[in-house]
C-alpha cells in the first residue's frame, strides 16, 4: 500500500495485495445468493453454477483510493482469483455512514478471463485484460452496516464490452 497527500488534500495511492483469502465475507455471499427484482433465479442460478463463497482465494487484489475526513473512495478496482474475479468503484463510506460500490461480478474467473488475453477479440467478447466474457453487474449500496445488494441479470447475457451498457450508476 502506498498513499500520500500533499497539505491538507486527501490522501491518495493504491492498495496491491497478493495470495490472501477471504473467508465467509457476507457481502459477497449476498452477490451471489441474491434474488433481483423481476427474476427468480440468484447469480447462482443464472451462470448454472455453484459459486462457493465460504473460502474463496485471490490471486491479485488491486485499488486506487483515496482517503479525506469521513469518506473513503476507490476506483479501478480489481480481484482476480481462480474461480471468482471482480472489478469495483465507488464510495466504500461517506461521511453519512453509507456506502455505494458498482462492479462487475465474474464466475469462473480463471477460465472466463481468457477471452481477454486474445489480441482484439478480448477486448469486444472480454471488455479487456481484467475482466471476461460472462459476467453480472452488480451495485451494493445504502448504509454500511446493512447494505443492500442489487444485480442486473441481463447483464449475464451482454459479453464483455456491451456488458457496460447494465452497469448501475
Amino acid at each position: 500500500m502506498a498513499l500520500g497527500a500533499q497539505g491538507d488534500s486527501p490522501l491518495r495511492g493504491q492498495i496491491d495485495a497478493r495470495n490472501f483469502t477471504l473467508v465467509d465475507e457476507p457481502r459477497l455471499r449476498s452477490i451471489v445468493a441474491s434474488r433481483p427484482a423481476g427474476d427468480s433465479r440468484t447469480l447462482n442460478e443464472a451462470v448454472k453454477g455453484e459459486i462457493d463463497t465460504s473460502r474463496v482465494g485471490f490471486e491479485r487484489g488491486f485499488a486506487q483510493i483515496e482517503k479525506g475526513t469521513g469518506y473513503l473512495n476507490i476506483d479501478n478496482g480489481v480481484l482476480r482469483g481462480p474461480t471468482i474475479g471482480s472489478t469495483f468503484q465507488g464510495a466504500l463510506y461517506d461521511a453519512n455512514g453509507n456506502m455505494s460500490i458498482t462492479g462487475t461480478f465474474m464466475p469462473a474467473y480463471g477460465l472466463n478471463r481468457l477471452f481477454g488475453e486474445i489480441p482484439l477479440l478480448g477486448q469486444i467478447l472480454g471488455n479487456g485484460r481484467d475482466r471476461g466474457l460472462i459476467g453480472i453487474t452488480y451495485k451494493v449500496a445504502g448504509s454500511t452496516k446493512s447494505p443492500q445488494v442489487q444485480v442486473n441479470p441481463i447483464s449475464v447475457i451482454a459479453p464483455g464490452i456491451f456488458r457496460s451498457i447494465f452497469e448501475f450508476n
